[in-house]
């Protein structure tokens, strides 16, 4: 693949959100050309993710992360990265390192680049997440765990 090849849309698929330790968590996987969906890695990213996140803050707490987020598993042709997003502040997007793990080891997730925010599919999701936030969660419809109740169902 060309690293300038032309734009081609990916494949996208919500995941079931879980919740440990007191985090809400949305997924994602994205499928490159020739990669299919494991839940044997995503289950392992999604664990990667709880050891590395803070501790959960709540929904009413304007001075932290409110234990909410969404996490991406890019099955991409290099390997298998995965950002993790929460929010924090109210209107705060915050994010935890990027984790990357090699194909020959799937499972195996270790740190990406520093710098690296995401791809431009990853990033399709976070436009999603971020006017879902927005429209749902900034809004004034509804109590708070109401609102959390539809921003979790709403997915890209």
């Amino acid at each position: 693949m060309s690293h300038l090849a032309p734009y081609e849309a990916r494949t996208v698929l919500t995941l079931p959100a879980v919740q440990q330790d007191g985090w809400r968590l949305k997924r994602y996987a994205i499928l490159a050309s020739g990669r299919s969906l494991s839940e044997v890695v995503t289950d392992a990213a999604s664990a990667e993710a709880f050891r590395r996140l803070p501790p959960p803050g709540s929904l009413e707490d304007g001075t932290g992360n409110h234990g909410v987020g969404f996490q991406i598993v890019h099955f991409a042709e290099v390997a298998v990265v995965s950002p993790m997003f929460y929010w924090q502040w109210g209107s705060v997007l915050a994010n935890i390192p990027q984790m990357r793990a090699n194909w020959d080891r799937p499972t195996d997730f270790g740190d990406g680049k520093t710098e690296v925010v995401g791809c431009v599919w990853e990033m399709n999701i976070v436009i999603h997440e971020t006017q879902a936030w927005t429209e749902i969660m900034l809004s004034d419809g509804g109590v708070p765990s109401k609102r959390l109740a539809r921003y979790m169902d709403s997915h890209a």
